[in-house]
């Protein structure tokens, strides 16, 4: 059989997140409706209207006709990710059906993930930048704009009190600067000791909660789609997400020297309730169902964790406001009447 020109990787289509969530979704309606695994595929890739994506999803007919298994036909398609690929293999002898639904629920858990990360990750970004520019556009814009158009004191003793209160406001805005690189270097090593597991998350909480509930939810349809723990936790280890990838590293080395799943299981990330359940699981689908567990009060965590970090956000980006537009409003109201005739003789020269 003559073997189709597979199109270079710039010249392949491409296959986003949605797409592939709707391709095995389709795959599975069709599964529901009593045909057979290798048939879905087929009429899924054939019914697929863009001929460019249909082209570049041709060497997976070529597979089946080749006699190679699902699994392997699916994995030429050449956007599934290794674990998606992982389950979909360890359905061929738990059932595919079963497989493919799970492999759907990992796609859409990481891009719901990314999605809410994403727009948590800009509000945050967005309030702490405002609360470190504040001081900044105090020191450089304001005070020297207060400082030109004033006018100076006639009397030396006022004049060396308004240069000495100048002076104390352009000090404390650069002493709000000094706190602000500290905190954020404080803030940066907390960062790195949560993300090695080393440190309580705290404020971090909706980031180390949700990572790991994302990674239990994928460990969970994992071992109900037939993976066993030790390929669950070698895929994990590299594909879950954020604060999830250090434990399952911890737990992929355990489980390599041969220790028990259960002890291998109980790593630094867990909680003290969570350990419980685990260490009660008795086979693979009650350690599943463990996992779910996990994952939503896990969920629940990170969204408390969610509206904690963004109210202390807000907090702080009010508070770094005030403080320094509190110094430029000290001078303001100090030094009115100065900074108004000031004015007034700037506005009388046009």
């Amino acid at each position: 059989m003559k073997t189709a020109h597979k199109p270079r990787l710039w010249q392949r289509e491409y296959f986003s997140a949605g797409y592939k969530i709707s391709f095995l979704n389709s795959l599975h309606l069709r599964l529901q409706a009593g045909e057979s695994v290798g048939h879905a595929l087929v009429s899924v890739i054939q019914s697929e209207p863009h001929p460019a994506k249909q082209r570049d999803m041709r060497p997976a007919l070529q597979a089946l006709e080749q006699g190679e298994s699902v699994a392997t036909a699916i994995a030429q398609l050449g956007f599934f990710d290794p674990t998606a690929l992982a389950i979909l293999r360890a359905g061929e002898r738990s059932g595919m059906q079963d497989a493919i639904q799970s492999a759907a629920t990992h796609l859409s858990i990481r891009q719901a993930w990314i999605r809410q990360h994403a727009l948590v990750l800009f509000v945050l970004l967005n309030e702490l930048a405002s609360a470190a520019m504040a001081p900044v556009l105090v020191l450089q814009e304001i005070l020297p704009w207060i400082r030109e158009h004033i006018s100076p004191p006639a009397t030396p003793e006022a004049l060396q009190t308004f240069q000495h209160d100048m002076a104390w406001a352009e000090n404390l805005t650069i002493g709000l600067i000094v706190l602000t690189v500290l905190l954020l270097s404080l803030g940066a090593i907390n960062v790195y000791r949560v993300s090695q597991l080393r440190s309580p998350a705290r404020l971090l909480m909706f980031f180390a909660d949700g990572a790991m509930a994302v990674g239990f939810r994928l460990a969970a349809a994992m071992l109900k789609a037939g993976v066993t723990i030790e390929q669950a936790a070698r895929e994990l280890s590299t594909h879950s997400p954020g604060w999830s990838s250090r434990y399952w590293v911890a737990v992929h080395a355990q489980l390599q020297r041969a220790t028990e799943p259960t002890q291998a299981l109980m790593q630094a990330g867990l909680y003290t309730d969570e350990r419980a359940l685990l260490s009660s699981h008795a086979n693979a689908r009650q350690l599943a169902a463990i996992f779910g567990v996990l994952s939503d009060d896990r969920q629940q965590k990170a969204k408390r964790g969610r509206d904690l970090l963004l109210l202390g956000a807000t907090v702080l980006t009010v508070a770094y406001i005030f403080m320094s537009l509190g110094i430029a409003i000290w001078i303001y109201m100090t030094y009115n009447s100065m900074l108004s005739a000031g004015l007034e003789a700037l506005s009388g020269g046009f």
